[in-house]
């Protein structure tokens, strides 16, 4: 029997909210959710077209995926998890597919995590991996840099790290569900509370909690990038679902950069939740965000 979107959709919501929203709000330990959304990250299914090969990169453990031999553009992936949880186990599969339908080389790893690893030490691990891509004789305009949820958060610091410090800036970003103000405004946190099928404010309050020494104001623009200075970066690509609870950093940050004069788009995908591309195996929204952000990847190259 044929299951339709629809039913497919509803059926994963449930499933989410059961499986890992609620347990969020339960202040668990991080070991426990870590272990959890691994386990639930094995569903997602893996392209077998993808080849794998394992890297070191500043010390930290990688991969390189890779569609074919050649690749003009390098995806270079920062995965989510509100700074606590998530890891190259959990994002695998979906970057087979993002590496499958944009015919690019992605990279990604593991990052140092909190509470064992507070700011800024993930940021300061990114920096460095970036600085040995150049050093490899990696050009800054055939790298991408992408992240998802306080992936996207990483990305858009690493992105103004490398404008401070007036090295060569990538190509563009690639910002999917962005958790870009620690703060906690958006106003999405409260009107979407009950739709999001993913993501809770309590989950979002242990890992600032997590993430952030007590010295540290939540506003910073290192830590809150939505802050920032954003004038000089290069092209952004921005994704959000309708029913998330970061909707509004993702087009509070759409607006911004407006008024910066960042080339920027933005994408709501109807219905959709938190991380929602993760399951885009199922959903055509999840299909059609993963050929938006091939486009926008594609136009980097042809520039």
């Amino acid at each position: 029997m044929k299951i339709s979107p629809l039913t497919k959709q509803l059926f994963t919501e449930r499933f989410l909210k059961t499986a890992i929203r609620a347990p969020s709000q339960l202040n668990l330990p991080p070991s426990t959710m870590r272990f959890a959304l691994e386990q639930l990250c094995r569903i997602i299914p893996q392209n077998p077209d993808i080849r794998i090969r394992p890297l070191r990169l500043a010390g930290l453990r990688a991969e390189e995926l890779k569609p074919q031999n050649e690749s003009t553009q390098l995806i270079f992936h920062i995965h989510g998890g509100a700074f606590f949880l998530g890891s190259m186990n959990t994002h695998r599969a979906f970057l087979t597919q993002v590496a499958a339908r944009t015919q690019m080389q992605v990279l990604h790893l593991d990052y140092p995590l909190s509470p064992e690893h507070q700011y800024p030490e993930a940021l300061e691990a990114l920096f460095d991996v970036y600085c040995q891509l150049l050093d490899q004789g990696i050009q800054a305009k055939d790298i991408i840099l992408s992240g998802d949820s306080c992936g996207a958060n990483l990305a858009l610091a690493l992105a103004l790290r490398i404008q401070k410090d007036a090295l060569p800036q990538v190509s563009g970003l690639i910002l999917m569900s962005p958790f870009l103000d620690l703060t906690l405004s958006s106003e999405s946190l409260r009107f979407n509370r009950k739709h999001d099928a993913l993501l809770s404010i309590e989950a979002l309050e242990a890992g600032i909690d997590y993430y952030l020494p007590k010295s540290v104001d939540r506003a910073d623009p290192c830590v809150s990038p939505f802050f920032a200075e954003l004038a000089g970066l290069p092209p952004i690509h921005v994704q959000a679902g309708s029913k998330e609870i970061l909707l509004d950093d993702a087009q509070r940050f759409k607006d911004k950069a407006d008024e910066a004069g960042v080339e920027v788009e933005f994408k709501i995908y109807t219905g959709m939740w938190h991380n929602f591309q993760m399951f885009s195996a199922w959903f055509e929204e999840g299909q059609r965000a993963l050929a938006d952000l091939s486009d926008f990847a594609h136009r980097l190259d042809r520039d």
